[in-house]
């Protein structure tokens, strides 16, 4: 049976209408942005990496340098500007052909020219060769579990041996209250409801869903072993109550255990 809120079409929708803001949902980054707030929002991506990096080089490899990184949920380049300014050749994976024409325009606006953009599936079959470097941010609670560990499970196949993946995902919602759990509910699994509540909460009858589902760090963790990651650091986060882990796993050379 077909979902009856698919995440796909869902982030092309967020890719036509609102892309910056459904990258990083502050009230700032929503529609066109001004000067001052596209510089804040690309400064967030400069932060990031330099952060995400400087763990890898903390708990992992002190001397990590990637020279191929690709990015999967690239949306609208806001990692992949920072990623193409540290490494050789960077690919972009979006699902949404939208957020891929505004990465492509902010990638050549920057003269990024060794960035590759793809458009994404769950087998990432336009994706190819391996990466010393694996990301993907805020990206894999938009999508459905069992899709998404197929792809946690493709991404890690991606790594080269000694290279590091991040995957960043939630282990709980921040859906505290009854209530919101119900209503979440009624939006994924009613026909109808997603329609009915926009309304109600006075949104466009058809606007878009940006779902947030709930991981196992268990079933990832052996997912990335399996995969051949046998190192692995992880850290915690917290995004309004939706609490998370960022999973840092490297590919062994060769295996440490068996």
């Amino acid at each position: 049976m077909a979902p009856i809120n698919n995440s796909d079409k869902d982030w092309e929708r967020f890719g036509k209408t609102d892309p910056y803001f459904a990258v990083l949902t502050a009230p700032e980054f929503h529609g066109r942005l001004p000067e001052r707030e596209r510089a804040k929002f690309f400064e967030s991506g400069e932060t990031h990496i330099d952060t995400i990096l400087s763990i890898i080089r903390e708990r992992l490899d002190p001397s990590f340098a990637p020279a191929r990184a690709l990015d999967f949920g690239c949306g609208v380049g806001r990692l992949l500007l920072p990623l193409a300014r540290r490494c050789r050749a960077v690919t972009g994976v979006d699902v949404s052909s939208s957020m891929l024409v505004e990465a492509r325009r902010n990638c050549d606006g920057a003269r990024a020219t060794n960035v590759q953009l793809v458009l994404g599936d769950d087998d990432l079959s336009a994706v190819e060769g391996v990466f010393d470097f694996v990301h993907t941010y805020i990206v894999l609670q938009h999508i459905p579990v069992q899709r998404g560990e197929k792809l946690v499970r493709k991404l890690a196949a991606k790594l080269s041996p000694g290279g590091v993946g991040m995957f960043h995902v939630p282990y709980t919602a921040g859906r505290n209250h009854l209530t919101s759990k119900v209503l979440y509910w009624v939006r994924m699994n009613v026909p109808g409801g997603k329609w009915a509540l926009n309304v109600l909460r006075g949104r466009a009858i058809r606007a878009p869903v940006m779902q947030m589902n709930e991981y196992s760090v268990t079933r990832l963790l052996d997912i990335l072993w399996s995969a051949g990651c046998h190192e692995a650091y992880v850290r915690f986060s917290d995004h309004d109550g939706a609490r998370g882990v960022l999973i840092f796993a490297r590919k062994a050379s060769v295996p440490v255990f068996t």
